[in-house]
């Protein structure tokens, strides 16, 4: 009978979720799913080369989450493995979506001083069941209910095809005993709930609904992979014809016009259905200084993207349009690109080697909630693209006078 280790590592090489001979930073909570994980990728060393490094993130919420950090750093150690492990630097809101920045924040930084190329994740077939759901009661389309990849840009899941109750047995098989988070049964939480009161529900009702579901989210990923390739080759000069924008399926109508305006919610994209021309002005505000911001949908390579970039890429999701150009202000605080907590502007200004005499014209791009986007310096953190961004914005800082080269620092 195959192993789970072999199982797992015949998915990793199908579908090419780590490379041979990649650097690979494990995410490890000291939780039964990542302390397998961890087994897992230690018994594909030898056969894919690849290069382990641990990391585990304290959110500091539990008063005995220092034990965690302390038995993840003893089994990295027992296994022969670096370590880091990072807390948050000041508090963090209670909350799963202030968790999840802070803590991804934190995993970035740790690959980049491992010299990682991806962070390995241990999301099991139950977690993508439960995202799937999540993204249907939030009224998602079909990118949303793909849930999660098995590879996306710098994070990879190598064991979404493992059910929980795989892993429990693999951890009995190997002697290895994880720690347990009580707060994982507190049902305040929007996934918690799920967890406890609707899967059970699920499973009496069908035992193979996970399952289901977990196929159904691999199914759609497929299906949103070919729409967004059909979108791609359309013209946006559609939305000036609305004879032609209407010949073209409403599925595709729906995705070029995300694809141009991606901070609308699903009612605003409908309206604009029956009005497509409105939609080509993207949402920003005029600059008194003689600037403009270029705001595009856009599919570039998350892998390649810097926080000093000329330009800036951002998920639409997360912005409070309309965006804006402006200077500093005093007391401007953004937590940057791959930090684990907000810095002052200045402190941010002065580590990006930005002259004095320039600072105060650097163009700041903010929306109604703070700074998104500082040229050449850095991306706020919280509007990082990520594995689960669906509208990703170019951002780029252009004169108003045709002809002009774009405007850019470094």
């Amino acid at each position: 009978m195959r192993s789970l280790a072999d199982r797992v590592g015949r998915d990793v090489r199908r579908q090419a979720i780590l490379l041979p001979g990649e650097r690979v930073l494990a995410a490890v909570s000291g939780g039964p799913d990542s302390l397998a994980l961890l087994a897992i990728l230690r018994e594909l060393v030898p056969e894919m080369g690849l290069h382990l490094a641990v990391a585990h993130f304290d959110h500091g919420w539990r008063a005995d989450s220092q034990e965690d950090a302390r038995f993840t750093a003893e089994v990295a150690a027992g296994w022969g493995l670096p370590c880091l492990v990072g807390g948050a630097g000041e508090p963090t809101e209670q909350s799963e979506d202030a968790a999840r920045r802070a803590r991804y924040a934190f995993l970035r930084q740790a690959a980049h001083e491992t010299g990682s190329a991806v962070i390995a994740l241990g999301h099991t077939r139950d977690d993508q069941a439960e995202t799937l759901l999540l993204h249907l009661l939030r009224g998602s389309g079909s990118h949303g209910l793909a849930a999660m990849r098995p590879r996306s840009g710098d994070l990879a899941r190598p064991l979404l095809t493992v059910s929980r109750s795989e892993i429990e047995d693999y951890l009995r098989e190997h002697q290895l005993e994880p720690r347990r988070d009580p707060s994982n049964a507190d049902i305040r939480y929007r996934r918690n709930r799920l967890r406890q009161l609707v899967m059970p529900a699920l499973d009496d009702f069908d035992p193979a609904a996970r399952r289901l579901l977990a196929r159904t989210a691999e199914i759609l990923a497929e299906e949103d992979h070919l729409l967004e390739e059909q979108a791609g080759r359309l013209d946006s000069s559609l939305l000036e014809d609305r004879q032609a924008f209407q010949a073209i399926p409403v599925a595709l109508q729906r995705r070029l016009l995300h694809r141009l305006r991606p901070e609308l919610a699903f009612a605003e994209v409908e309206a604009l259905r029956l009005r497509p021309g409105a939609a080509a002005a993207q949402p920003t505000e005029a600059s008194p200084s003689g600037l403009e911001l270029s705001a595009r949908p856009c599919a570039c390579e998350p892998a390649t993207f810097r926080a000093r970039d000329p330009a800036g890429h951002v998920d639409g999701d997360t912005l409070a349009p309309p965006l804006r150009i402006d200077s500093r202000r005093a007391g401007d605080r953004v937590q940057p690109l791959g930090f684990p907590h907000s810095k002052r502007l200045q402190d941010i200004l002065v580590d990006a080697r930005v002259p004095r005499h320039l600072r105060d014209a650097l163009p700041i791009v903010r929306d109604e909630r703070g700074i998104v986007w500082i040229p050449g310096v850095t991306v706020a953190e919280g509007h990082r693209v990520t594995s689960a961004t669906r509208r990703q914005l170019h951002l780029e800082i252009v004169t108003s006078r045709p002809g002009d080269a774009a405007v850019t620092t470094s």
